[in-house]
């Protein structure tokens, strides 16, 4: 039986105005999302893979109501949340939580660990001083710290150790859905496996929701349920992760997947090289958008017609002509 839905997008958009050049006054649309459309449930995780200025990071600010979109619902339990006021907006930020890339950056540096990690309580909840403190520790304990780091300060940590204080902090509230964007590309090799293993370990204990947002397949494929691959701002591709990672159907996924690192030292992959560059999102292309580099354009079609999101299998979804 599938669990129920956490969060639903549809018809997700956001788009820019921006100067057509320095000195100009005219502007142009840059189109940042278009036309998004996935949802996500209880104790998932779906991924966003896309090269940079796919729209990744426009998504999550979206989903997190650090923007506005220009056209589009995000659902949260049923209940828009760009429409959320008062105790139903607080209860949404203590609900969806994040941790970001960089947990150099991410920690207030002046400030104790303790009130680092309680800050999402004391904004959200209301909770006497003793009780935020046993919060607090419940959290730090999750992550494989102890009582004793919440009295030290950032800088008596390391990388890995700050990606872990980020993760307490963001599961303090015990949230429904934890947005991850990038939580381990700053880390050395040899503590990502470590972060990555917390996540999965805490998903499992506490049914906790993911949205992954990431550069790195091996990542994606241990962590994610779902994956959505997305290209100048549109998903191309969706659906199971053992599905996509193994058979690819859109020729960007195929590229994608193929400059990947082999799982192992005997496995061989084909690297697919696309040619020339992605187009500009202030003046993408007609049609589908990866048309001027597919390497299986199929006529004037892929340069006409942009290609809706259709059911190739019962788990997975592309957008593309070849398959019409």
């Amino acid at each position: 039986m599938k669990n129920p839905t956490i969060l639903e997008a549809r018809g997700l958009s956001k788009h820019f105005e921006v100067k057509d050049g320095f000195f100009s006054r005219e502007t142009k649309t840059v189109r940042a999302v278009n036309d998004l459309n996935f949802e996500i449930s209880k104790g998932e995780t779906l991924a966003l893979v896309g090269e940079s200025g796919c729209g990744k990071t426009t998504t999550t600010r979206l989903l997190l109501r650090l923007q506005n979109p220009t056209q589009g619902v995000i659902n949260f339990e049923g209940k828009d949340v760009h429409s959320l006021t008062g105790a139903d907006l607080k209860r949404f930020r203590s609900r969806v939580q994040a941790v970001f890339q960089d947990p150099w950056s991410s920690i207030n540096p002046r400030v104790r660990i303790r009130d680092f990690v309680a800050e999402p309580l004391i904004v959200n909840e209301t909770l006497t001083s003793g009780e935020v403190d046993r919060r607090v520790h419940e959290a730090l304990d999750a992550v494989g710290l102890g009582p004793a780091h919440a009295r030290k300060y950032p800088h008596e940590f390391s990388g890995g150790q700050r990606q872990r204080i980020a993760i307490a902090s963001a599961i303090v509230t015990r949230p429904d859905l934890v947005i991850l964007d990038e939580p381990v590309s700053g880390l050395d090799v040899s503590i990502r496996s470590q972060i990555i293993n917390l996540l999965k370990d805490m998903q499992q204990e506490y049914g906790i929701s993911y949205i992954l947002v990431a550069h790195d397949l091996a990542t994606t494929r241990y962590l994610a349920d779902k994956v959505a691959v997305m290209y100048l701002g549109s998903i191309i591709e969706t659906g199971d992760t053992d599905q996509i990672f193994d058979h690819p159907r859109h020729p960007y996924t195929e590229a994608l997947l193929s400059a990947a690192l082999p799982s192992s030292p005997t496995e061989k992959n084909r690297e697919i090289v696309l040619k020339g560059e992605i187009p500009s999102p202030l003046s993408p292309p007609d049609g589908c958008p990866f048309h001027p580099r597919c390497p299986k354009v199929v006529g004037n079609i892929c340069s006409t017609a942009f290609p809706q999101l259709a059911a190739e299998t019962p788990q997975v979804q592309v957008g593309c002509h070849i398959y019409k």
